[in-house]
């Protein structure tokens, strides 16, 4: 393992104790501590957000429950490429496949993964490490600089023993699954605070020109941070439907990734090249953030938001 990667203790640090879950009274905190890790450290935040979130898809769904020393990692992507199939045998479920975006695999204690069942995708509790659970040597491995402290892998999976959590499709018909796509944008959010810091620390050296991105930089993130303050509200408040908080979360998801880029192109358009080339924090930061932020769907979030019925009807 390189030596910049990511400590486990650290990893442990951030998920010993319970967080604030989502929509139970205290989501503001929840999501600023998301979003003031991931001003400090993104790939960090990568691996913290999903413990979390774990506890939260066990608490809605009623399932397996934690365990002190537990790190758990959500591991739900399902690219055609990499396909995991559930069988569920005389001696229980196993899991066989490839599970592509595989963060932490090894730093997590226990995972979250969807697999294929014949009555749709569904979600499984598995131990690790365990027989059956390899890196997949014939899967390109990551090589930008974005993310890489984040050790994200592709895992082969061999008859791997699992239990199931919650019925085929109810990971994602949770108004939870919503409310935890908005704790990502929190951390993307954190880190668009980060890139801005080496515009407020050339504050003083700046000419008008600078100080307009300055002020433009400012104005994305206090309007952005009070549009989760106020979401949080609504998480605790307002008793939404998950189809409510499914357009709230591409809503928030969509202004997020759009400060995300005006705060990056900002800064690089007000300080030049020199912070990118000799600030390696600042270039590691640009780098992971830009790489983390592609979690967003993009236009398809957005076909999907233009798709729903008007929000006065």
């Amino acid at each position: 393992m390189p030596a910049s990667s990511i400590d486990r203790d650290d990893l442990v640090a951030h998920t010993a104790d319970p967080w604030p879950l989502p929509a139970h009274g205290d989501t503001v905190e929840l999501w600023r501590r998301l979003a003031d890790l991931g001003e400090r450290d993104l790939p960090l935040a990568k691996l913290v957000e999903p413990h979390h979130d774990a506890v939260a898809i066990l608490a809605d769904l009623g399932s397996t429950t934690t365990a002190p020393g537990d790190v758990w990692a959500v591991w739900a992507a399902e690219p055609p490429f990499a396909v995991v199939e559930a069988e569920n045998a005389p001696g229980g479920w196993t899991l066989t496949g490839r599970k592509a975006f595989c963060s932490g695999a090894e730093l997590v204690s226990r995972a979250l993964v969807t697999a294929r069942t014949p009555d749709g995708s569904r979600l499984f509790a598995i131990e690790l490490p365990a027989d059956g659970v390899t890196v997949d040597a014939s899967s390109p491995s990551w090589s930008g600089a974005g993310m890489a402290r984040a050790r994200t892998v592709t895992l082969a999976l061999d008859h791997v023993p699992a239990t199931p959590v919650g019925a085929a499709g109810a990971y994602t018909d949770r108004a939870g699954f919503w409310w935890g796509a908005i704790g990502v944008a929190a951390i993307w959010l954190g880190g668009a605070r980060g890139v801005a810091r080496v515009l407020e620390d050339a504050q003083a050296r700046l000419d008008a020109h600078g100080r307009a991105h300055l002020g433009g930089v400012r104005a994305d993130l206090v309007s952005l941070e009070l549009a989760f303050d106020a979401a949080s509200v609504l998480a605790d408040e307002a008793k939404l439907e998950t189809s409510e908080v499914e357009r709230l979360a591409l809503v928030l998801r969509a202004r997020t990734s759009a400060v995300v880029e005006s705060v990056v192109s900002r800064v690089g358009r007000a300080t030049g090249p020199g912070p990118l080339a000799f600030d390696a924090e600042h270039a590691a930061r640009v780098a992971d953030l830009q790489v983390f932020v592609r979690q967003d769907h993009a236009e398809r979030d957005l076909e999907s938001l233009g798709s729903m019925e008007r929000l006065d009807d």
